[in-house]
């Protein structure tokens, strides 16, 4: 059985990202209003996704906080928004043993959630078969270039896989590299049958 090759993106792919309870929790505690919760995250997600800072610092900078036990609600909330899908893991998982899938992990991703993923995607020993290629790991963000050419450079061999990831410009800034595409998204209304389309899609490879 000749390998196959696959390349993986973790948010609205692998795992579903529930983020407002996080924000609704920010904006509680810290006496902030909704949108003033969403801009305090979207300007911490370059920086930490590039593995710069950490939620725990961003809290302490951005609103002063000094006690742990605030810390550490927030940091909770914050890794509680990220769930994993056992649906397409199960399906992953599958094709790992029917089809001798070989799977890589490029995500934008902190250094947080990166030390969750051992466990948020153990189910049926997948994440531990994983080739994980993370952003904060790397110091570069997807759609950069870097961030694929090094990737390629330390595994060539996934050259021409099949890249699955929920954000077009991601993709479209894969193909410059011989990628294959492939969107999914799992916030969309199908995605059951997304997740068939994927898998005749890996076994057609």
């Amino acid at each position: 059985m000749s390998n196959k090759y696959i390349c993986l993106d973790i948010g609205n792919v692998l795992c579903n990202i529930t983020i407002v309870p996080f924000l609704e929790t920010l904006s509680e505690t810290f006496n902030v209003t909704f949108p003033e919760a969403q801009r305090f995250l979207k300007r911490l997600q370059q920086i930490h996704d590039l593995g710069y800072t950490t939620m725990e610092d961003e809290l302490k900078d951005e609103f002063g906080v000094k006690s742990p036990i605030i810390i550490q609600r927030m940091v909770s909330a914050w890794n509680a928004s990220v769930t994993p899908h056992l649906e397409m893991l199960d399906c992953l998982n599958r094709l790992i043993e029917k089809e001798g899938l070989k799977v890589a992990l490029l995500s934008n991703i902190g250094v947080e959630h990166a030390a969750m993923m051992e466990e948020t995607l153990k189910h049926g020993g997948f994440f531990s078969g994983a080739i994980k290629h993370f952003s904060c790991y790397v110091g570069a963000r997807k759609p950069s270039m870097l961030f694929y050419q090094s990737f390629l450079l330390q595994h060539p061999e996934f050259k021409g896989a099949l890249y699955v990831d929920d954000l077009q410009e991601n993709l479209n800034a894969s193909k410059q590299f011989g990628f294959k595409t492939f969107w999914l998204s799992l916030d969309a209304p199908d995605i059951s049958n997304k997740i068939k389309e994927l898998d005749t899609e890996i076994r057609m490879l």
